[in-house]
């Protein structure tokens, strides 16, 4: 057992006070020591130094008491702001976020490929510097989280805009966003973002067992196990871009993106005219009209996909699988498709929901992460 010194208990005490008017707008001093159980003259002397550091405030009385009014306590969430950013080969979608977690103002951008690295940071700049402009104060940005397509504990594996753009690899985003921006940079996978995302405001808040299905520019999954996340051995679980369902699926080496990847988000869709620029709504929109083929290769995609979960969900046993990303592909008639599926191939069978945060999820994860950042920092203030 850990024997914390009088130091770290002073700030488990803090932290423990700050949580609790964080989440408890407006609260005495009284109904904190009697929610945490800690006497009177310690809960004063931390409220305190939290005053004393500026992290939080007296905001008035408490008209619910008789006698004298204790005094009412509030967190000052926009001590610090936090931009949470997701950095996708056609798209940058940023938010900025104070810290309650509250977003207060939104971003995206088109992204271009035609000018190398180079140019893609320029256009991940120009979000950042617009949601910096948007807060219109000076409030200190104090982390920037940036959900990116690749695992983050390899310098070069599975990064999807390495297979578009060879100057990709020379780039160390961490480090470039910090001599920039002079800001803490937290480079996390794209997928795992929306995971947090989900467990923070989506359909995972209640849940211990997880299954993330991301479908866009790539496809890939993450989960949440007895409420931990799962990571493996290379930050790596749940790269099911890579799944290989039969064995003359298999080359000669490995590829990057996977196989599956490939097929679900590329090639399949380029069955139907062999252009590009085709993704699986459009293709469903088409299909809603009476293309026919187009509704036999949307009848493939989801069933291709439907398989993948199954399998997912035999070993991981979720209880919930979210899919999210291009959300909206997965309509009603689809999700029957998915559930019919796993009723045939799994003994347990999860509850299927399409994402209520859609492409948001990650954003919302970045700005999750981002906050614990901040909150080591604000442990600094009353330490240094």
């Amino acid at each position: 057992m850990k024997v914390y010194n009088p130091t770290d208990i002073g700030d488990r005490n803090k932290l423990s006070i700050l949580h609790t008017i964080k989440n408890n707008d407006g609260i005495s001093r009284q109904e904190i020591s009697k929610r945490l159980h800690l006497s009177a003259p310690a809960v004063s002397n931390n409220v305190a130094a939290l005053i004393e550091n500026g992290i939080i405030y007296e905001t008035g009385c408490d008209d619910t008491s008789l006698g004298r009014k204790p005094r009412q306590l509030s967190y000052k969430g926009d001590l610090y702001y936090v931009i949470s950013v997701e950095l996708m080969p056609k798209k940058v979608r940023g938010g900025i976020a104070d810290l309650y977690g509250n977003v207060l103002y939104w971003e995206e951008k088109e992204i271009t490929m035609d000018h190398g690295a180079q140019g893609v940071l320029i256009q991940l700049e120009y979000v950042i510097d617009k949601l910096i402009e948007d807060k219109n104060n000076d409030v200190k940005i104090i982390a920037i989280a940036i959900g990116v397509p690749a695992l983050t504990g390899q310098n070069d594996l599975n990064d999807l805009f390495s297979a578009y753009l060879d100057d990709w690899k020379n780039v160390d985003l961490e480090e470039y966003i910090y001599s920039k921006y002079q800001v803490k940079a937290i480079i996390v996978n794209d997928v795992e973002l929306a995971l947090m995302g989900e467990r923070e405001k989506g359909d995972g808040k209640d849940q211990q067992n997880i299954i993330y299905i991301k479908y866009g520019d790539g496809f890939a999954a993450r989960a949440i196990v007895d409420g931990y996340l799962l990571k493996g051995h290379n930050m790596a679980a749940g790269e099911l871009g890579y799944y290989a369902g039969m064995e003359d699926e298999l080359t000669e080496g490995f590829v990057c993106p996977g196989r599956f990847e490939r097929d679900v988000c590329d090639k399949s869709l380029k069955q139907y005219t062999g252009k590009e620029n085709l993704d699986l709504v459009k293709l469903e929109k088409l299909a809603a009209k009476g293309d026919e083929k187009a509704a036999v290769i949307v009848k493939q995609i989801i069933r291709k996909i439907a398989v993948v979960i199954a399998n997912t969900v035999l070993m991981l046993n979720s209880e919930v699988v979210i899919l999210g990303g291009m959300s909206e592909a997965f309509t009603q008639e689809y999700l029957c498709e998915i559930k019919m599926v796993l009723e045939k191939v799994c003994p347990f069978v999860p509850e299927v929901v399409v994402s209520k945060l859609g492409v948001n999820a990650p954003v919302i994860g970045g700005v999750r992460v981002a906050l614990d950042y901040a909150e080591e920092q604000i442990v600094m203030l009353w330490k240094s």
